[in-house]
């Protein structure tokens, strides 16, 4: 009888942490989640059957390594803070998270992980002009694209230092029925159910989606398949111009409704872009995306007008 895969992950009552969770625990993986103390979002995982909960600090390892397992598939480091635009260009906040990305390392190391999986962003390779891949030259647009490429440089010469496969992830836009972000995605779906017409950029600009779904999924087949020394682009792969999607929406929504495409300057003549490969994960691990932007925007498009009809009431 095999034994029972075992995973570690930290930020793991973050939004993607918690659905990951989710997902490896139905897959009969043991999570061992690691989540900061008195943590206000832990209520996200609290209802997850059979998670292990370790409420520590990353710099504590060594007096909670003994409660992990030894030799677990993956740790999955999740943890970063700043990530909402208003925080994306602290320094003191993104320093914090190049420290804790060197703790979560040595903890790999103490329990003999077989891999250290640290995901990173697309908002990275803004003006890189090709599909994200091993080969794309980083190109930040703010102080969390700067850090997380310095992220994942530091992590890569440490994990060698200590003899730890390690694997880099960028992942493409994220959408889920149940996260509201500030982007134009969810701009528009706000405009259009309220009936206002929503302004735009000629929306040129490349870009793809992926649902968490597929986005959990892939995590979990680079956690369990993914090679040492990686780079993984993870996305839906459509790379299509923004124009699509936003058109996609409305046409869900009501195809009459107006919509202001190119009514608003662009802020400089360089548009950035966010497109993926998909080459690399797919023949690694056989990843292959499933909900199609239509499908899975159509259920976000739904939960959001349910909020606003329960508002109402």
């Amino acid at each position: 009888m095999c034994a029972k895969q075992a995973v570690v992950i930290t930020g793991a009552d973050g939004f993607i942490g918690s659905h990951l969770t989710r997902y490896f625990i139905e897959q009969n993986t043991d999570v061992y989640a690691i989540v900061v103390q008195n943590s206000p979002i832990r209520y996200r995982i609290d209802s997850v059957p059979g998670i292990h909960v370790i409420e520590e600090d990353l710099s504590n390892y060594k007096s909670f390594k003994k409660l992990l397992p030894q030799n677990p598939s993956a740790v999955i480091h999740l943890a970063w803070s700043g990530v909402s635009p208003e925080a994306r260009n602290s320094i003191e906040i993104q320093q914090a998270n190049l420290n804790l990305c060197m703790d979560a390392i040595r903890l790999a190391a103490s329990i003999n992980a077989q891999r250290f999986l640290l995901p990173g962003s697309t908002m990275e390779y803004a003006y890189c002009g090709q599909e994200i891949n091993a080969s794309a030259l980083p190109s930040p647009q703010n102080a969390y694209g700067t850090a997380k490429i310095e992220a994942r440089y530091l992590c890569a010469s440490m994990c060698d230092e200590l003899n730890i496969p390690y694997i880099y992830a960028v992942i493409s836009g994220i959408y889920s029925e149940d996260r509201k972000d500030s982007n134009v995605i969810y701009y528009t779906i706000d405009k259009l159910l309220q009936g206002e017409r929503p302004a735009y950029t000629k929306l040129e600009q490349l870009w793809d989606y992926i649902h968490i779904d597929d986005l959990v999924r892939a995590l979990y087949l680079i956690a369990l398949k993914g090679k040492g020394g990686a780079f993984y682009s993870i996305g839906h792969g459509d790379n299509w111009p923004l124009s699509n999607y936003i058109c996609q929406i409305r046409d869900i929504i009501n195809p009459s409704l107006p919509l202001g495409i190119g009514e608003l300057p662009y802020k400089n003549g360089k548009l950035p872009s966010s497109c993926v490969d998909l080459t690399a994960i797919k023949a690694d691990t056989g990843f292959e995306p499933k909900i199609p932007f239509s499908i899975g925007i159509k259920a976000v498009i739904e939960a959001v007008a349910k909020e606003k009809q329960r508002e109402r009431i």
